[in-house]
């Protein structure tokens, strides 16, 4: 009978002992689980934004010698569509001595131009000469540049009117500008007889 007693009781305490296992085990796999799902979800990293759904394009850019009369000559690039008077801004304005009477600050800057402002006194000694004045944007030493003059800067050689003004701005646009002063004889109404008038006039 006590035999009997034993054998009930170590049953029962295997029993609870097994209970009480099996429970601390699903205790922590529960646990486990609510681990897993409290674990923060993180989602996938967001591109940049660098301002603006779209980045814009810069605007095109040219570049342009600026010398003479000016407080700070050199080489500046500006916008395509720039105009005289901001360059001469960029190079610090022009000095007390420059002829602005000269320059025509309204004039649309090029690519690879050279613009000389001169003093008043070297207008007057250019004037004294007989040559024009300040060269500004298509004159170099008195000289107009066929790669850079403007329609009114053409026009005003002895021989060249609007009409041939406009084919040597046509020919150096599609051509890529003249190489030398002989080269302006490609351009349609212009031979020898005028090349030999205007080419102590002209430079490149």
């Amino acid at each position: 009978m006590i035999k009997g007693f034993l054998k009930a009781n170590i049953a029962a305490v295997i029993c609870a002992a097994f209970f009480l296992g099996g429970c601390g085990t699903r205790r922590g796999n529960e646990e486990q689980a609510v681990a897993i799902q409290l674990e923060p979800q993180t989602d996938a990293a967001e591109p940049v934004r660098t301002g603006g759904a779209e980045a814009e394009e810069p605007s095109a850019l040219v570049y342009v010698h600026i010398c003479g009369a000016v407080h700070s000559p050199g080489v500046y690039a500006v916008a395509a569509d720039s105009r005289l008077f901001e360059v001469v801004a960029l190079a610090g304005g022009l000095t007390p001595e420059a002829d602005e009477a000269s320059l025509n600050l309204a004039h649309t800057v090029t690519d690879g131009q050279q613009i000389v402002v001169r003093t008043k006194e070297e207008t007057a000694r250019l004037a004294e000469k007989g040559l024009s004045g300040a060269p500004e944007q298509g004159q170099a030493d008195g000289l107009v540049n066929i790669n850079t003059a403007s329609l009114a800067e053409l026009t005003a050689i002895s021989g060249i009117g609007e009409s041939r003004a406009q084919a040597i701005i046509a020919y150096r646009e599609r051509s890529g500008g003249f190489r030398t002063i002989e080269d302006i004889k490609k351009v349609d109404g212009i031979k020898d007889g005028l090349f030999s008038k205007i080419k102590d006039k002209i430079t490149v």
